[in-house]
């Protein structure tokens, strides 16, 4: 279910996702494995943050669904002072504690998942159909 907020002048709304998803992302010279923290909005405008397996950074994205085939669009945030700004608001919502709360449902459900010899006796956590890998869409 969603949340919508005014803050700053702003309308948010967040937890738009439904689920978790591990996505890897192409950074140029290197690939990032990223865990989905929210699909959300800022006036109208549609945003994904993820946040690195490896490194905790967190990357906020122009996000766009194409129903059609199935696929995600991440776009790079260019402007800075919009970047702040969305980061910022973003922050209000998702505080360190609830990030790392997050981080660790990933890492419990990722190690839970590799105890599993055989995908088909999983259960529980992240289905194999929830595990994007969108490499090729980020344009920079």
């Amino acid at each position: 279910m969603t949340e919508k907020i005014e803050l700053h002048g702003h309308e948010l709304e967040f937890l738009k996702n439904n689920g978790k998803a591990v996505i890897e992302i192409d950074l140029g010279e290197r690939t990032d494995e990223c865990y989905l923290i929210d699909i959300f909005t800022v006036d109208q405008t549609d945003y994904v943050a993820l946040i690195s397996s490896e490194t905790n950074e967190i990357y906020i994205f122009y996000y766009e669904d194409s129903f059609e085939n199935d696929e995600i669009d991440l776009k790079v945030v260019e402007d800075e002072e919009e970047l702040e700004e969305v980061f910022h608001l973003f922050t209000h919502y998702w505080d360190d504690e609830a990030l790392d709360n997050l981080v660790e449902e990933y890492n419990s459900d990722i190690e839970h998942f590799d105890g599993f010899e055989d995908e088909d006796d999983f259960e529980y956590g992240i289905d194999e159909e929830d595990i994007l890998e969108d490499s090729d869409s980020i344009d920079e």
